[in-house]
């Protein structure tokens, strides 16, 4: 929300303005104190100190809207020439005159311009409490005229607004059925109706302000219209004598309204709205009627935010009008509660008894604690902040999890197993051992980091050319390394190593003859002697030194070459370590660097990552928390995790190390290093939503006219309704943190008519003003006691507060008597105030004023400011078990709690993640032999200390053949089973095959049948029961038709496969489809409800395609009933030419089905006839 400043704005946008302000304005001064620049007018401090205001009677606009301005302009143009005298020169005067009217709102307010409200929508609150609305704008009530006859008296001290606020009850504001002829008005739930100007003048019962006057085209305007009846609105415009009486003037009369607006200036530290600015300069209107008095339950009002432009220049409404409507451009509702109900002082009384650290309540722990061995295991860790939650683990299944949030109340110390970068997240899992369950706090965190970055798209914009940038420099610098390493330091030449040595080059040209500088050739990179002088011996393939990615020469110094990169763009243009005060050499590491320290102010984590269950905050408390540096690691190792394209990451580590220096550099201009929240507070109450701006300080406070090296609040913001978050540095209860203060906003303050209201009895207490300085205040040794007290009953004369005769008589008013009460107070001041002598001994008066105005008048209005001291030392309330658990040991050496947990702040996930290649045998140069790589050996159980199987654990083929997805084409040496005990697989089994599966009637009964064709896609052909190998050897496209027969069973379909043996023309054993296949691999047809996968085998037999259809079913398998082909092609194939007019292939086939036939198949085969081709070679 915007905030006025009066053009000296110093918002920081972004989540950590408190600490970037902070910063800023000690380089600033630091820099003004040193010489090096001029005064510090642009992060100046504000003039007025924390807590204080400055309140204004109004504040006019330059031109006022509503009004006919006119703008003159007037030039004299002479234009003297060289052959005539001066005098003889006649001026050209120009005029020009032009009538414009100024833009403002009239019937709708712009978004943003209401600040807050009190009391709140929905909300209950006393009926002495006079509804008032802040505006984000301090001209606003002032930009239209509110009273054209006051303007005409030149009052210099006061100005009538536009606007008014009015308090209405239900029963003043709801329209019966056919209230307004013509129209069935829908009202909202302030009872406001919506509608066009137009339409408001044509209801023939309504008077209205409203009229053509005030401006062109206004009957089509929209607007919220309230309708009020004749009596109430004469009332609202009218006096009241002595007695109580109304006092009707001739036409409306709006001048009492000046006293209820006015201006605040207000210094906005600790502040979570207003905190993004210094100084907040707000409008404020107050309404002058208060709630009902004589109900005993609760009742509910609505308050609306009027215009009351026109108001004087209408006619009280007469004969025939049932109704005078005036709009409304702000509304709510909230409860008026009978008298002696809760108010704000109980409630913060309330507060300061509920801290504690941010875990489940008590009685959610302490029946756990004597259930049992692992009730008190899950009890302990509930009470360290954890909860249980929901999982779903990779295969499917629905399994719980412990999980805990970075807030924990109690220190939580760094995890030595947690030092390797991640890049899936589920090596950070961890296994609690005692009951069993997967603790997956900083799983998730890490998921949560990449999650946010993702859907940063200038962060991960920013990220990838950052990471680029690195591995450029990084492989330029490591691949030079390697060269140089392989000879000498001076095996390659750098251009700038040729143009530095050019001068002792040429020196030396005379001398290159002589045999001392000559070699014999025999080294790789040194010269021959003379005889072969322009010789160099021919390097083999095997000789250079390797320089990919992967190369070991490359990867032993990358990350120390990443890290140099990384350093080097981190810095500013002075060569010092970027720290956002100065300019930066990258602007990609500028966004990354912001973006990163953002998240360790867990800026954008939603919420129910931040507390796992809403026990924890329950309603009005305030909690205090550790931050868990794991946590936030873990997160920021997610985040930095994108872009990394080769699974061994050494450019995130190097970032992370850039990181670092920044936390742990301490500028030349800064007393301190970069502050990184290690604490922090919630407070969900009632009091966040009535006063959203609660000013929090932070004790000790510093020295009268100091300010504080640090930003005591790093962060501050109202995170959801009525919850307000505060993150420190800071140890609770240490030196530097022995409590908070929450104290009333000044901007944000009560009204009230008086310290008590009852039916029968208004209690007054007029409060003590001054018009001299704070000094001089402290003179006066009464001045925290009221000037004078005023009790006053419903009949007695001159009252303040116009009681009205009940409901049942008239309208129950309850206004203040205007200008009455202003006068009262002015004329109680001047008489009661006093005096005192000065420095110089003159006399001067405490008070010294002549005029009433709506500053004086909202002074004695406002209602005691409240605030709640929040001591974090010492053992009141029970206050020092809870914060003790937030105090960290003393490291050895000495240290302080303070120290030990700045030191934890620092990235710690500091090992690039270990990925091991894919087995691979690709032959390298030709005078080089394949290189082999070994297969890497699995862990051995119990080597890593976050997650582990039990030792006893041993998987069945049968699972293991399910983790694999249908888009993964593994090497399968044998697909299920009990098939795994012999040399192949079951469809490359040469045994006898059932009757049934090679032609012979089926029985229904029996297992479905497979009727399997292949033929090739030859141009020409006219037959599709044969392979037909390409004249030309060119690779085509095989038809693998699977027609399915016999299928009214109950069979469930696992898997269905054919095995195509691989071999040569001319081999003794028997006949082959194909000599090999390198194809791209198989596809369905039609039948897409299965995939079809592709793999090479081993057999006893030799080398084997073996081709299997798999059903896309989540449970494995598929009814045979709905499945009547499986029909695929395999891509690319070259046939094996048999010189034969027609030579039979024989191949094998294999169906699975689930339960009887899953380890031991029903076997068959096919034959597929290869015939020569006729086509032209």
């Amino acid at each position: 929300m915007a905030i006025f400043t009066g053009g000296k704005s110093k918002r920081v946008d972004s989540p950590r303005h408190l600490t970037l302000r902070h910063a800023r304005r000690t380089v600033s001064l630091h820099g003004a104190a040193s010489g090096l620049v001029a005064a510090p007018d642009v992060d100046a401090e504000p003039d007025l100190e924390p807590g204080q205001e400055k309140l204004s009677s109004f504040w006019a606009p330059g031109l006022e809207a509503g009004v006919k301005h006119r703008i003159r302009v007037s030039q004299t143009v002479t234009a003297p020439t060289s052959d005539k005298p001066p005098t003889s020169d006649k001026p050209l005067s120009l005029s020009a005159e032009q009538d414009f009217f100024v833009d403002a709102p009239q019937f709708s307010l712009p978004a943003g311009s209401v600040y807050s409200v009190y009391p709140p929508p929905g909300y209950a609150d006393d009926c002495r409490i006079l509804p008032h609305v802040v505006l984000s704008d301090p001209h606003l009530p002032w930009e239209r005229l509110g009273s054209p006859k006051a303007e005409a008296a030149e009052d210099d001290r006061n100005k009538v607004p536009w606007l008014a606020l009015l308090t209405f009850t239900q029963d003043e504001l709801r329209l019966q059925p056919g209230a307004l002829p013509g129209l069935e008005p829908k009202q909202t739930a302030a009872l406001a109706v919506n509608m066009t100007v137009n339409s408001l003048w044509g209801i023939a019962n309504v008077a209205t302000p409203v009229t053509a006057a005030l401006g062109e085209d206004v009957g089509a305007s929209t607007g919220d219209f309230v309708f009020l009846r004749p009596d109430l609105f004469t009332s609202l415009f009218s006096a009241f004598d002595g007695g109580g009486n109304r006092v009707v003037p001739a036409t409306p009369d709006t001048s009492q309204y000046k006293f209820l607006a006015h201006v605040r200036s207000v210094n906005t530290k600790g502040m979570a709205v207003g905190g993004v600015e210094d100084v907040g300069i707000f409008s404020v209107v107050v309404g002058s009627r208060c709630g009902p008095l004589l109900q005993t339950s609760p009742v509910a009002v609505a308050v609306h935010l009027v215009s009351i432009e026109g108001v004087e220049g209408m006619s009280f409404p007469g004969a025939g009008k049932d109704y005078v409507a005036l709009c409304s451009l702000h509304s709510w509702t909230y409860t008026v509660q009978p008298p002696g109900m809760l108010d704000v002082a109980d409630a913060f009384e309330h507060l300061g008894q509920t801290l504690g650290v941010l875990c489940p309540p008590r009685d959610l722990i302490e029946p756990l604690q004597s259930a049992g061995e692992v009730p008190a295991r899950i009890a302990s860790r509930l009470q360290d902040g954890y909860s249980l939650v929901k999982y779903r683990v990779q295969t499917g299944e629905q399994s719980v999890a412990l999980y805990r949030g970075p807030f924990t109340p109690t220190v939580v110390d760094r995890l030595p197993q947690l030092s390797t970068c991640s890049n899936s997240g589920q090596d950070l899992q961890i296994l609690d051992q005692e009951v069993g369950i997967v603790d997956i706090t900083y799983a998730a965190a890490w998921n949560v980091g990449r999650a946010l970055a993702l859907g940063d798209q200038s962060f991960t914009a920013a990220l990838v050319r950052l990471r680029t940038a690195i591995q450029c420099e990084a492989l330029r610098e490591s691949k030079l390394a390697a060269v140089q390493g392989a000879g000498t330091a001076s095996s390659l030449r750098l251009r700038a190593d040729v143009v530095r040595d050019l001068k002792t080059t040429a020196a030396s040209l005379d001398q290159i003859h002589l045999t001392q500088r000559l070699g014999d050739g025999s080294g790789k990179f040194s010269p021959g002697p003379p005889a072969k002088r322009w010789y160099r011996p021919q390097l083999k393939a095997s000789e250079y030194p390797a320089l990919g990615f992967g190369a070991a020469p490359v990867t032993a110094g990358y990350l120390d070459k990443a890290t140099a990169a990384a350093r080097a763009l981190a810095k500013a243009t002075d060569g010092t370590v970027y720290n956002e005060t100065n300019v930066p050499r990258s602007t990609d590491w500028q966004a990354v660097l912001a973006w990163v320290l953002d998240r360790m102010a867990l800026h954008g984590v939603p919420a129910h990552y931040l507390i796992a269950d809403p026990c924890h905050l329950g309603a009005e408390s305030l909690r205090f928390f550790y931050i868990d540096p794991n946590w936030v690691d873990a997160l920021v190792d997610g985040a930095l995790s994108l872009g990394n394209h080769r699974g061994h990451d050494g450019d995130r580590v190097a970032i992370k190390l850039a990181v670092n220096d920044y936390i742990q550099h301490k500028p030349a201009d800064q007393p301190h290093s970069p502050q990184i929240p290690t604490y922090g507070f919630y407070l969900r109450s009632d009091i966040v939503t009535m006063f959203p701006d609660l000013r929090v300080t932070v004790l000790p406070e510093p020295a009268a006219g100091l300010r504080p090296e640090r930003a005591p609040l790093l962060r501050h913001e109202i995170v959801a309704d009525g919850v307000m978050l505060g993150l420190l540095d800071r140890v609770p209860g240490s030196d530097e943190l022995e409590g908070i203060v929450l104290t009333q906003p000044p901007h944000q303050q009560r009204f009230a008519v008086g310290r008590g209201l009852a039916p029968q009895l208004l209690e007054i207490d007029v409060l003590r003003q001054y018009t001299v300085a704070q000094a001089d205040r402290q003179r006066d040794s009464q001045r925290h006691t009221a000037l004078q007290q005023i009790r006053q009953r419903p009949g007695d004369a001159d009252n303040c507060l116009v009681w009205g005769s009940g409901p049942a008589s008239g309208d129950d008013l309850r206004l203040l008597r205007l200008p009455y009460f202003a006068d009262q107070q002015l004329q109680i001041l001047e008489r009661g105030m006093g005096s005192f002598v000065n420095g110089t001994g003159q006399t001067t008066k405490f008070f010294d004023d002549d005029t009433a105005t709506s500053a004086l008048l909202a002074m004695q209005l406002n209602d005691p400011v409240y605030s709640l001291k929040v001591p974090l030392t010492g053992s009141s309330n029970g206050t020092a078990a809870a914060i003790d658990r937030l105090r960290p040991a003393a490291a050895a050496g000495g240290e302080t709690a303070s120290s030990v947990v700045k030191s934890l702040r620092t990235l710690q996930l500091l090992s690039p993640p270990k990925v091991q290649p894919a087995p691979c045998a690709a032959a390298e140069d030709g005078d080089r032999q394949p290189a082999l790589v070994p297969v890497p050996r699995p862990a051995p159980a119990g080597s890593s200390p976050g997650f582990e199987r039990h030792q006893l654990y041993n998987p069945a083929a049968h699972d293991l053949r399910h983790d694999l997805g249908p888009h993964v084409r593994a090497v399968i040496n044998e697909p299920l089973g009990a098939a795994l005990g012999s040399a192949r697989p079951a469809a490359v089994s040469s045994g006898a095959r059932p009757a049934s599966a090679r032609g012979t009637p089926e029985a229904p009964a029996g297992p479905p049948r497979f009727d399997c064709t292949l033929y090739s896609l030859s141009p020409g052909r006219t037959t599709w029961d044969s392979a037909i190998p390409d004249p030309q050897q060119l690779a085509q496209d095989l038809v693998f038709s699977v027609q399915v027969s016999n299928n009214n069973s109950e069979y469930n379909l696992v898997e269905f496969d054919i095995s195509v043996p691989l071999g040569p023309v001319g081999a003794a054993t028997s006949n082959f489809l194909l000599d090999d296949y390198d194809g791209p691999g198989a596809s369905m047809l039609s039948n897409l409800r299965f995939n079809v996968l592709w793999s090479m085998i081993k057999s006893d037999t030799g080398k084997c395609l073996l081709l299997r259809l798999m059903p896309r079913s989540s449970s494995g398998w598929v009814i045979i009933r709905s499945v009547d082909e499986l029909g695929f092609l395999l891509s690319l194939a070259k046939l094996n030419p048999y010189p034969g007019d027609m030579t039979p292939v024989t191949l094998s086939t294999a169906a699975y089905y689930s339960p009887d036939h899953i380890q031991v198949p029903i076997q068959g085969d096919f034959v597929v006839p290869i015939v020569k081709s006729t086509a032209n070679v």
